[in-house]
């Protein structure tokens, strides 16, 4: 019959602690980025076509679905039109190649946008659901 040594580390505690580990990380950075995202107003269509100067410099949540491509510059980015999910007007994003390079009409997204000079709505960060 085997015996454990009083004071021997059995391999056993680490083939189950290191997925316990990874499991509660995974778990920690998804609470974290959902907190995160929750901390950011939503875009407001309405306000955006009233002014969009007024909303220069500021960061926003912006979920919505692309319907078309209205321009691309390899290596640099696209411009889509997107359809806000509240059912507003469309608007068009910018989105850099650094964010995403594969996007195709229809996705939907969690966008973090950034209204920069002139109006123009840039793309931050996109989170495909």
């Amino acid at each position: 019959m085997y015996r454990m040594r009083p004071g021997k580390f059995q391999p056993v505690y680490i083939a189950f602690l290191i997925p316990l580990a990874v499991i509660i990380a995974a778990c920690v950075f998804v609470v974290a980025r959902r907190e995160f995202h929750k901390s950011r107003p939503q875009f407001d269509t309405i306000a955006y076509n009233e002014s969009p100067e007024k909303m220069r410099g500021n960061h926003y949540n912006l979920d919505a679905q692309i319907e078309s491509k209205l321009a691309m510059d390899e290596g640099f980015g696209k411009i889509l039109a997107v359809k806000p999910i509240d059912g507003s007007s469309r608007l068009p994003v910018f989105v850099p190649d650094s964010v995403a390079s594969d996007l195709y009409v229809g996705q939907r997204f969690h966008m973090t946008v950034l209204v920069k000079d002139q109006g123009l709505i840039q793309a931050e960060s996109l989170d495909k659901y």
